[in-house]
């Protein structure tokens, strides 16, 4: 997202409205905030009944994420939900606390650590290779329909078991998850809770099947694991599913297409990417990664009555940490809002940076990311987007719509 700055008064910038992420100057407003208000209080309809504290400075967010103590995921990771309204992310471990979340963490991490995930490089390849093959045919066409979102939902479906036959329902389902609170896809939150309970239901029919017949999989191994000596129950392999999936595939998808939105609006970053491709893959990944910020925010709940940056925030206060807002902060990032292809070092918080909510599928984003781009742009060193992305009316996910490109 390029920098536009606001005209906006600091008071009238409100995180908590959806209109707000689709406003030209948002990465204006972030600055407007880490510069006058840096932790501050958002109120609108479009976030829930209740408002939210956002803390929008990179050192501050490493603050609150690692007190698990004091700010609980326990209740929600997202801003807009309530008590009162179920969602995907209940029951999963984003929505526990040490030392829960880390008995269930333990299961699935050796699936995703970079050994697992250099084993399903070949496989990643293969991907990669068909689709730039069904690419070449064309002179022009939606990167993200064409490319950025067959990628990852195609691994992810590997990983899990799902078969192919299932490949347009559950894909179709991950998207009204994070979707369904834009217009174009209904514009109400409800849709949001409702999909991502759908995506839950196919997690527990599989992880059944996979308790009856297990396959080589990640499916099966959740099927087969146990937390404190029991197996895990139906509904904690549906919500296994739902992170895996509604998480993992839909961020690297976001990070692809805002790649090549930036070696668009920087070519000279594009053009020495080309003069040594894959000795500029890791770092170019890395920064594309910042660059997205797929993850806009992440919630906590305070669990005591607590003074943050000469705030009073209450015991049961929804208390909110802007990645995106960290990825762009000036006392830590160099030109932060520019595109640097070489950049290092890159400390950014994409991922969680610190903490026990670390992203798992960290290594495979950017194992995916480096395979996409490296092979990209030897078959196509001439691609680029064709208009600036539209992005989704959405605080919680980054997530563009479409990207018109010329192959």
């Amino acid at each position: 997202m390029k920098f536009v700055e606001t005209a906006q008064p600091v008071s009238e910038i409100n995180l908590a409205s959806l209109d707000t992420f689709v406003q030209e100057d948002l990465m204006g407003c972030f600055a407007k905030l880490r510069a006058e208000n840096p932790v501050s209080w958002h109120q609108h309809l479009d976030s829930g009944k209740n408002g939210f504290w956002a803390f929008v400075r990179y050192n501050d967010i490493i603050e609150i994420i690692l007190d698990t103590e004091t700010f609980t995921s326990s209740d929600g990771i997202q801003v807009m939900f309530e008590d009162d309204m179920p969602h995907a992310s209940q029951h999963s471990m984003l929505e526990m606390d040490p030392p829960e979340h880390s008995k269930y963490r333990k299961i699935v991490s050796p699936e995703f650590t970079p050994r697992a995930c250099a084993k399903i490089e070949p496989q990643i390849q293969r991907r990669v290779s068909q689709l730039l093959d069904n690419m070449e045919s064309k002179a022009e066409g939606d990167f993200i329909e064409d490319f950025a979102t067959p990628l990852p939902m195609g691994v992810f479906f590997d990983l899990m078991g799902v078969a192919e036959a299932d490949h347009a329902r559950v894909l179709e389902l991950a998207e009204r998850n994070f979707f369904a609170a834009d217009p174009t896809f209904g514009g109400d939150k409800t849709g949001t809770a409702e999909a991502g309970r759908e995506i839950q239901e196919y997690g527990r029919w599989l992880g059944r099947q996979r308790r009856q017949d297990p396959k080589d999989d990640v499916m099966s191994v959740l099927a087969h694991s146990k937390v404190d000596d029991e197996l895990l129950s139906v509904d904690e392999l549906g919500s296994f599913f739902g992170l895996l999936g509604s998480a993992g595939a839909d961020t690297t998808r976001s990070s692809l297409a805002y790649g090549l939105d930036a070696l668009t609006m920087f070519p000279e970053q594009k053009d020495l990417w080309l003069t040594d491709i894959n000795a500029h893959a890791t770092t170019a990944a890395d920064e594309i990664i910042r660059w997205t910020s797929a993850g806009l925010h992440m919630r906590r709940t305070a669990t005591r009555d607590v003074e943050k940056g000469g705030r009073e925030i209450k015991k049961g206060d929804k208390v909110s940490v802007w990645f995106v807002s960290g990825n762009r902060d000036d006392e830590i990032f160099d030109e932060p809002h520019a595109f640097k292809v070489a950049r290092q070092p890159n400390p950014h918080m994409s991922f969680g940076l610190k903490g026990p909510h670390f992203c798992l599928g960290a290594h495979l984003s950017k194992l995916e990311i480096r395979i996409a781009f490296t092979s990209l742009l030897k078959r196509f060193p001439n691609i680029e987007a064709k208009e600036p992305l539209k992005r989704l009316r959405s605080n919680f996910v980054n997530a563009p719509i479409a990207q018109p490109a010329q192959f």
